[in-house]
C-alpha cells in the first residue's frame, strides 16, 4: 500500500509496542500511587514532559490529554473571559476550535473570524483590523489542516500583545509539530496544541504547551492530575511514547526531500488536469503538503479509484454532503465546481520517489477514466 494521507494520521512506530508493554504490562502502576515504583514511574513522566519542552525549546509546562481536540476544547474554554471581551480565530481554524468558538457565541461571547488568503494563510491586515484592547483570547493555527499553510505567529503574537496585552495566544500546532522545527520560547504564544498521532505517536494522545506564569481553569475535574487541570489517571505509556515519538521524527525529519517531492507532484498534476486549482504555496508552507482542488469532480470518487490500486490519498473538507463543510473551500475563495474536488497529499519521511511515481501514474489513469465517465465515452 501506498499511503499518502499522513495528516489524517501516520503509523505509530512499531518500537513503541515495547514502551506500551513496559508500561502497561510491566510497570503498570498508577503514578498517583504513594509506594516506590508508582514514584518511579511519575518521575519517568516528567523526564517525559521535559525532554518534550526541550524539544521544541519551551518554557512551561505540558498537560496531556486525549486528544488534540481536547486540548483545544481546554485552551479555548480554560482561558478567562471578561465582561464584554471578544475572541479572534481564522476563518479556516480546525472544527476543534471553530466548534468550540459557535459555542462561546452563543453564551454571548463575541468571536470575529479573520480572513485568509487563498492558500490558507492569514490575512495580517484584517487581524490587525480586527485587533482591540476587548481582546482576550486569539485562536490561530499555526500551519493550516487544509492545505499546509504557515502562518507567521511570532508575528500576530507580537501585533495581539501590543494592542491587548493581557490577551492569551492560542495556536493550534497539531499539523506543524514533527512537520518543521518549533521554537514555542520564539513564537512566543501563550498555548500551544499539539497530537501524538500526527508525528508516529500513539492515537489517543493530546498535548497542551502552557506558557510559564500563564493560568488556565480546567474543564475536566476530579482528582487534580495534571497539575489540577486535567484530572484522570495518567495514559502513562502515551506520555513517554509521545516524547520518544518526537524526538525520532525531529532526527529524521528531511524538509528539502519532502519539498521535492511535493514540487514534483505538483508539476506533474497541473500538466494533467485542466483548470486544476492549487490551493498551497509551496514557498510559504509545510514541506509535506499539497492540496488541490479539481472543478465538476467528487473527490472522494478518485479517493475511491485510487484506493482500489492501493494507493490512499485524502479529500478536503469539503467533500461532505453536510453544507457546514463548505466553510473552507468558501474562505480558500473557490467557486462552487471546486467544492466536491478537494484532494489533499500528504507524505512522511518515509514516503518515496518511486511510491510517487506510482501514485501519479495510477492518478492519472483514474483521472482519465472518471473524465471519460462523466463525458459518457466509457
Amino acid at each position: 500500500m501506498i499511503y499518502l494521507d499522513n495528516s489524517a494520521t501516520t503509523a505509530m512506530y512499531p518500537e513503541i509496542l515495547d514502551i506500551i508493554k513496559k508500561y502497561a504490562v510491566d510497570n503498570y502502576y498508577n503514578p498517583s500511587a504513594l509506594y516506590t515504583k508508582a514514584l518511579d514511574i511519575s518521575n519517568d513522566i516528567k523526564q517525559a514532559k521535559q525532554k518534550i519542552l526541550d524539544i521544541l525549546k519551551g518554557s512551561g509546562n505540558i498537560c496531556f490529554t486525549a486528544s488534540g481536540t481536547e486540548a483545544d476544547n481546554m485552551a479555548m474554554f480554560g482561558v478567562k473571559k471578561f465582561k464584554d471581551c471578544k475572541i479572534l480565530l481564522s476563518s479556516i481554524e480546525h472544527s476543534a476550535i471553530y466548534q468550540c468558538a459557535k459555542r462561546l457565541e452563543s453564551q454571548g461571547v463575541q468571536v470575529e473570524y479573520v480572513k485568509v488568503d487563498n492558500y490558507g494563510i492569514v490575512d495580517e491586515e484584517d487581524f490587525k483590523s480586527k485587533l482591540s484592547n476587548n481582546v482576550s483570547l486569539v485562536s490561530i493555527m499555526h500551519a493550516c489542516n487544509e492545505t499546509g499553510g504557515v502562518n507567521d505567529i511570532e508575528n500576530l503574537v507580537k501585533l495581539t500583545k501590543k494592542v491587548a496585552p493581557k490577551a492569551i495566544f492560542h495556536s493550534d500546532g497539531v499539523q506543524a509539530v514533527g512537520k518543521m522545527p518549533i521554537n514555542l520560547n520564539k513564537l512566543g504564544v501563550d498555548l500551544y496544541t499539539f497530537s501524538a498521532h500526527k508525528f508516529h505517536g500513539m492515537k489517543g494522545v493530546g498535548c497542551l504547551y502552557i506558557k510559564k506564569g500563564v493560568n488556565i481553569n480546567p474543564i475536566i475535574f476530579g482528582g487534580g492530575q495534571e497539575n489540577g487541570l486535567r484530572s484522570a489517571t495518567e495514559n502513562v505509556a502515551g506520555i513517554i511514547s509521545t516524547a520518544y515519538a518526537l524526538e525520532k521524527i525531529y532526527k529524521n525529519l528531511d524538509i528539502q526531500k519532502n519539498t521535492n517531492i511535493i514540487a514534483s507532484i505538483k508539476e506533474n498534476l497541473v500538466k494533467l488536469i485542466p483548470n486544476c486549482k492549487i490551493n498551497t504555496d509551496t514557498g510559504r508552507s509545510l514541506s509535506n503538503i499539497l492540496s488541490f482542488a479539481i472543478p465538476n469532480t467528487r473527490g472522494e470518487v478518485l479517493v475511491h479509484l485510487l484506493e482500489d490500486k492501493g494507493i490512499i490519498i485524502g479529500t478536503g473538507s469539503a467533500c461532505s454532503a453536510q453544507k457546514a463543510h463548505t466553510r473552507v473551500p468558501i474562505a480558500l475563495g473557490l467557486s462552487k465546481e471546486y467544492f466536491d474536488g478537494m484532494i489533499r497529499i500528504s507524505i512522511s519521511n518515509s514516503t518515496t520517489v518511486e511510491e510517487v511515481q506510482v501514485f501519479l501514474s495510477e492518478f492519472k489513469n483514474s483521472f482519465e477514466y472518471l473524465n471519460g465517465v462523466i463525458a459518457g465515452k466509457i
